[in-house]
């Protein structure tokens, strides 16, 4: 019941989850901004959080200015009436790797480490927002998966699987005691998720088993699915067709059925379908995507990079698309890129009142730029214009 109060979210993507919170080109997060995707109706919002790169000592002692400027943030979030979730996100490394931050590995050390550092972190958050309310949500782990391995994404086995999904369950099970044991956090929802946040894999779900907790019905199974892989990803696949349908059937289906009937929340902390310059079949996509998602008890929170531009074969892969446009807001004006997308969501879960603004890419054309009136300047001595 807690997880259908989420309905529908937006993920401040490619922010605090990189090494600063501009470094990967966003610009710094505002309070309109904020208000910008509360306006457009979503109920949720997902400040994924990597802290490994500030922190410091054997301890693990997160850096202060950075632990403010998230909470700066989470306030902001919070004064808007948004549920708000933050995480460990980009803290994932290589086995056997000089890393800090938390492997999934099968050596005793790694994993020793791995429990220090989580342990350590989840403590220092616990104890900053130890006075908020339930509207703030931790998610323990995003994606945890076998970084750099073969099977990094994917299993093809249950069997083969389950020895670093209950791995996973160690870890979480660490995280969950650290924040329990701080006053004020005995009862908060907390998220945990299976190998690699996947949503979309029954084999390897099937795998994973929740951590035990002491608080009652405080658990919510965070999951990912960029569904149908071929529409949503990396393929130049640009139709959404009655196999992407029955696709995400399966999909919701199955987290329905081992979850949300067994009164265990499910919320889809990731999704999008990646702009292919296919802006209607996107809306087919979105419909479909949120009425089933609905119809299972499950709020989603989409993934936002602000890469709004068309897909398309790129980078030294030329035989997939790159997967990853997932541009939703223009984050300096507030404004929308496919706001007709995001109506088709929003209608969908049943949002009624919002104001989803267009942006249009200025032109000389839209921002009245006359030709005829532009003068030539000259650079002469000491760079004076003439």
């Amino acid at each position: 019941e807690f997880a259908k109060e989420l309905t529908i979210g937006w993920n401040l993507g490619n922010t605090f989850d990189a090494d600063s919170e501009t470094a990967w080109g966003m610009p710094e997060t505002t309070k309109e901004m904020l208000h910008a995707v509360k306006a457009a109706g979503f109920k949720t919002i997902r400040i994924p959080v990597s802290w490994s790169k500030h922190v410091s000592g054997s301890n693990y002692q997160i850096d202060s200015k950075w632990m403010s400027r998230v909470t700066e943030v989470v306030d902001w979030a919070l004064e808007e009436g948004f549920y708000v979730i933050i995480n460990v996100h980009h803290d994932n490394y290589k086995a056997g790797s000089d890393f800090t931050g938390f492997a999934i590995s099968t050596s005793s050390d790694d994993q020793t480490k791995s429990k220090k550092y989580l342990q350590s972190v989840w403590t220092q958050i616990a104890t900053n927002f130890k006075d908020y309310g339930n509207k703030l949500i931790f998610e323990v782990l995003n994606e945890p998966r076998r970084k750099d391995e073969s099977n990094e994404w994917d299993f093809s086995s249950t069997s083969d699987c389950k020895p670093y999904c209950d791995i996973i369950t160690s870890y979480e099970h660490v995280c969950i005691n650290a924040i329990r044991a701080v006053q004020g956090n005995e009862a908060r929802y907390i998220m945990v998720p299976g190998y690699a946040g996947s949503g979309a894999s029954q084999t390897m779900l099937k795998a994973y088993t929740l951590p035990e907790d002491t608080a009652k019905d405080k658990l919510l199974l965070s999951v990912h699915a960029y569904s149908p892989f071929n529409f949503a990803m990396s393929n130049p696949d640009s139709t959404f067709d009655s196999d992407d349908e029955a696709a995400l059937t399966s999909l919701f289906s199955f987290l329905k059925t081992n979850y949300t009937d067994k009164a265990i929340g499910v919320v889809m902390g990731e999704a999008s379908a990646s702009n292919k310059g296919n802006d209607d079949e996107r809306i087919k996509w979105a419909k479909d995507y949120f009425a089933k998602a609905k119809e299972s008890g499950i709020p989603v929170v989409l993934w936002d990079n602000m890469v709004e531009t068309v897909d398309g074969y790129e980078g030294d892969n030329k035989n997939e698309y790159n997967g990853e446009h997932h541009g939703w807001l223009h984050r300096k004006s507030g404004k929308w890129f496919f706001p007709e997308i995001i109506k088709a969501m929003m209608d969908t879960v049943g949002i009624t009142d919002y104001s989803i603004p267009e942006y249009v890419i200025p032109t000389p054309e839209n921002i009245g730029w006359d030709e005829s009136k532009a003068k030539n300047v000259q650079v002469t001595n000491m760079g004076e214009a003439n």
